[in-house]
């Protein structure tokens, strides 16, 4: 009987099929994904775009398409991961610099990128799709989120943060502010200013010791003439 071939410990899984074992074209992949943006990008919608339509366009045929990934929700999903940033490393930062550095990566890659664009698209089919969006969250955003819930928890075992903390609350108190104000409202930022007012009014309300750092002193507002 003839023994399989020896398994390269260095291979990922977008170097391999989901489906199988060969060896995939890391340029057809490129083409593949390069294409599903371009044809969203180009104002087509989730319902109107088909396997089909994304094979013409990176000229690869169809079973090309599906030996990658099995359906149009997660060829959507793997294209929208593509366009995302690494998480950047927090290795000895403070805990307010931490939270700082993930909220601020928020505005960079939530404005003026294809990723933001597509993600208004994405938000449009919640209602007759919620499972899709659901999967971008447990898919593309789950690095995000993790890096963010690790931070906290950090925060919370060094005594910074209340032991009563719920993290996801939490993550979702610090995400949404900057996704509402990029997202819904199309309200560019220049700097990490909106990003530190974020995580400055959360750590006033959730420091174990409130009489511990926070924010410097609140500006004086001069009363109307």
């Amino acid at each position: 009987m003839r023994k399989p071939p020896h398994a390269d410990p260095s291979a990922t899984a977008r170097e391999r099929s989901p489906r199988g074992g060969r060896q995939r074209d890391p340029a057809a992949d490129r083409a593949i994904l390069e294409s599903t943006l371009a044809l969203l990008g180009e104002g087509r919608s989730f319902a109107d775009l088909s396997m089909d339509l994304v094979a013409q366009r990176a000229g690869v045929a169809r079973a090309t398409v599906y030996r990658r990934w099995r359906n149009k929700e997660e060829l959507v999903l793997a294209a929208l991961g593509s366009l995302d940033l690494p998480v950047p490393s927090l290795d000895g930062l403070p805990l307010r610099e931490k939270l700082v550095t993930l909220v601020d990566q928020l505005r960079h890659r939530g404005q003026d990128t294809p990723l933001h664009r597509l993600i208004g698209g994405l938000l449009g089919e919640a209602v007759r799709r919620p499972q899709l969006v659901e999967r971008f969250e447990d898919t593309v955003l789950a690095a995000r989120r993790e890096a963010l819930t690790r931070a906290l928890r950090d925060g919370v075992d060094s005594g910074e943060l209340r032991p009563d903390l719920d993290l996801d609350d939490a993550v979702e108190i610090l995400v949404g502010p900057m996704a509402a104000r990029l997202i819904l409202r199309q309200r560019p930022l220049e700097s990490a200013a909106f990003a530190e007012t974020i995580v400055d009014f959360f750590l006033n309300g959730t420091r174990a010791n409130r009489a511990g750092p926070g924010p410097g002193p609140a500006p004086q507002h001069r009363p109307p003439p």
